[in-house]
């Protein structure tokens, strides 16, 4: 008789209630604890499976169904044995059963820790080491006995949404969680040789508690390296603190990082790095508390200038530099460029009697990035290589480089060199990932910044899935209202935008100002974001309230002094006066914006392409067609100049094709119209295929129809007006003038 359980079977128990990783561990320590027990008394299980383990209501694990354990040998007389309790039969569940159970080997309590070893894999995976069933008794047997089991981390992939959701986590974290200790815990548990598994369920237990207290485990060959990794673990607040301190920041001022070969070295260099991090701790609480006077408020801006003083009157030390180079790039995050530059080169120079390769990196790559944004681009080139080149190759400094690479990467994207750009930033996140102290704050800056290097090369559905994923894990970390979430957004907004889906980017754009409106104004909104909301306004025929935007974006650039979203915002104006016939202010909006940027941007840069086109769309309203069409020639070949030596771009060039073509059927070539019509498809397909509406595509394909029934051609005008019309519906709406001209052309042919 067996004592009734009301419960449910592990597994269903954690997936209903969506138990993390940790706490589904914490279940099975009490597993562990109940066969410890079993095993004392030299019981064996045999069958230890979800099934045969329940969880009460109130948490209580219960472990069941010892009805084919096995009593050790020498342990109970032979006239009470069992054919079932010696082993002589085949009673056993092959999925959990170990590669003795199945070659009639012998039966020890090593059995019992293979099986349990496969429960915490299916626990923490959600699969079988075996992969995704239904399979045969002989598949089964053949994995459980011949196969090595692949690492659990490595069954999780992006298909994994639904496992990792069941344990309140991303695909990703949940990868990071089970790589490394708990893969060899797993691993050490399922080992095909018994005598190469946990010698008792307490060992197994002692080492998943190990991991849940940040200690070194067992089943991992000790390392110095390894053991200070598992220390910081353990004391991860006040990495926290330096985090919020400066990491955010100037993402990758150097901490504890460990790999020196000498253990007194590693100590040291640990030591010097925790007394860093107590005086920054001092320093912010002072700023935060002690020097802000009581129930006064005070913006960003003040609370770095304090900053600022305080720091100053300091004497030169390591902690200085980083300080000074934390509030300089706080103040170029607030536009404050020229205060940033000054405060960046005081902290340089001090940095260059410094020897520590940290400090000096730090400084360098800091100060080319704001050099960058300032206009200083071969400058800022230099100090970021300079700072590279500091960084010895040892791992304690793999997320200074991380930093510089990273600010090396958006110093590319300002030069226009979108390949370099992605390089620098893949490269970073490859040097984040191979380092102990890869977060998820720091994935989530990675995956904005690779974004938004993918979306500057063209690299549309890579860009949309970093963005994707930043903000998973930003929600993940609360901050969803925060300014690092209105910079994910509005750049994930601008890729919707440029792969063609503007309702999208509308929706999040109405994200961003929602989270950066001032009460029930929008006069906190960044004119970036301003700007960026006109030019999708545009795009779907709001001509009224895009220049509204553009014009509202324009007048705060203005105050802020913000030369980037003055020549954007310029540039957004002289395309909505010209679709709104008002040719005059749409042409002393270009004569402003182009001496602008001759001034801002390197020669050949592919901006210039925009002055050029809308001059040539220009002309197209004055009817002069040969001019309008020698203009966009110019502007196709300054693309793809650019574009040939590795900068940005080509994401542009559709676009161009489609007004080409637009030009060609007005001056009567519609052969010529087809052939760009042809050549916007090609560039927009070979960007791969997206199951998402695409107006750049319906709008090729638009081009298409009309060449084609210029050309009389009316099976295929209307295949392409069909397709046209599928694209327009779903990413520009229905009543757009671009989908009625779709419609109005597929009806027709």
């Amino acid at each position: 008789a067996l004592e009734y359980v009301e419960g449910q079977p592990i597994d269903d128990y954690c997936d209903e209630r969506k138990v993390s990783v940790e706490g589904r561990i914490r279940l099975f320590l009490d597993v562990l604890n109940g066969v410890a027990h079993a095993h004392s008394n030299l019981i064996v299980h045999r069958d230890i499976k979800p099934s045969n383990v329940f969880i009460r209501k109130d948490g209580e694990v219960k472990l069941l169904d010892f009805g084919i354990a096995k009593v050790l040998a020498g342990e109970t007389d032979a006239a009470s044995e069992t054919w079932v309790t010696r082993g002589e039969g085949a009673a056993l569940t092959p999925m959990f059963s170990a590669p003795e159970q199945l070659t009639q080997g012998q039966i020890t309590t090593a059995t019992d820790i293979y099986s349990l070893g496969i429960l915490l894999y299916l626990l923490l995976t959600g699969q079988h080491p075996a992969g995704v069933g239904p399979h045969s008794p002989a598949q089964l047997v053949k994995a459980v006995v011949e196969r090595e089991s692949p690492r659990a981390s490595s069954l999780i992939t992006s298909a994994s949404q639904e496992a990792a959701t069941r344990r309140a986590t991303t695909t990703e974290r949940l990868v990071r969680t089970l790589r490394g200790d708990l893969d060899r815990i797993i691993a050490k548990a399922i080992k095909k040789d018994p005598s190469e598994r946990y010698p008792s369920a307490l060992a197994f237990a002692e080492d998943l508690s190990r991991y849940l207290e940040h200690k070194p485990i067992l089943a991992r060959p000790d390392s110095t390296r390894y053991r200070l990794a598992k220390f910081v673990q353990r004391n991860r607040v006040a990495v926290v603190l330096a985090v919020i301190a400066f990491v955010a920041a100037t993402s990758g001022v150097a901490w504890i990082i460990v790999q020196n070969r000498r253990v007194r070295a590693e100590r040291d260099f640990a030591y010097r790095q925790l007394m860093r991090l107590d005086q920054h701790d001092d320093f912010l609480d002072f700023l935060l508390s002690d020097a802000a006077p009581t129930g006064k408020p005070f913006t960003i801006n003040e609370l770095l200038g304090r900053a600022t003083k305080i720091v100053e009157r300091q004497k030169a030390s390591p902690t200085q530099i980083e300080l000074l180079d934390w509030i300089g790039v706080d103040y170029g995050a607030q536009d404050e460029h020229g205060r940033a530059r000054a405060i960046l080169e005081h902290a340089y120079q001090l940095s260059r009697d410094s020897k520590d390769p940290a400090i000096r990196a730090s400084a360098s790559c800091a100060l080319g990035f704001e050099l960058s944004r300032d206009e200083d681009l071969v400058k800022g080139e230099s100090l970021i290589q300079e700072g590279l080149r500091d960084l010895p190759k040892d791992p304690q400094y793999a997320l200074n480089r991380f930093a510089c690479l990273r600010f090396g990467s958006q110093l590319s994207r300002e030069k226009g060199e979108s390949s370099e750009a992605v390089r620098r930033m893949e490269q970073a996140r490859d040097t984040l990932r191979a380092s102990p102290f890869d977060s998820d704050a720091l994935e989530m800056t990675t995956s904005l910044d690779l974004g938004s290097a993918y979306s500057e090369a063209g690299r549309d559905q890579e860009a949309l899935n970093e963005f994707q994923r930043g903000s998973a894990l930003m929600s993940s970390l609360g901050r969803d209202e925060t300014e690092t979430a209105v910079v994910l957004y509005n750049n994930w907004a601008l890729e919707l935008d440029q792969a063609g889906r503007p309702l999208e980017a509308e929706k999040i754009y109405r994200k961003v100002i929602d989270i950066s409106r001032d009460s029930s104004t929008e006069d906190a909104v960044s004119p970036m974001v301003l700007t960026n909301y006109a030019r999708v306004l545009r795009e779907l025929d709001r001509y009224p309230q895009a220049a509204d935007y553009s014009e509202r974006a324009y007048n705060k650039a203005k105050k802020t002094e913000d030369e980037l979203v003055i020549s954007q915002s310029l540039l957004e104006r002289a395309r909505i006066y010209r679709l709104q016939h008002d040719l005059v202010r749409a042409e002393s909006m270009i004569a402003e914006v182009e001496p602008r940027l001759h001034k801002q941007l390197p020669p050949g840069h592919y901006a210039f392409a925009a002055i050029t086109t809308e001059r040539g769309m220009m002309a197209v309203d004055k009817h002069d067609l040969p001019g309008a069409l020698r203009l966009i020639d110019k502007s196709l070949a300054t693309v793809q100049t650019a574009v040939k030596s590795g900068g940005s771009g080509a994401f542009t060039l559709p676009g161009l094709y489609i007004d080409r073509s637009e030009i060609d059927l007005a001056l009567g070539h519609a052969d010529q119209a087809e052939a760009d019509a042809n050549q916007a498809l090609a560039a927009l397909q070979s960007r791969g295929n997206s199951s998402n509406a695409s107006c750049r595509l319906g709008n090729a394909y638009l081009a298409q129809a009309r060449a084609f029934a210029a050309e009389n051609k009316e099976v295929q005008a209307h295949a392409a007006a069909t397709q046209a019309l599928a694209q327009l519906e779903g990413s520009l709406g229905a009543d757009h003038p671009d989908t009625t001209s779709a419609r109005r052309l597929a009806k027709s042919n």
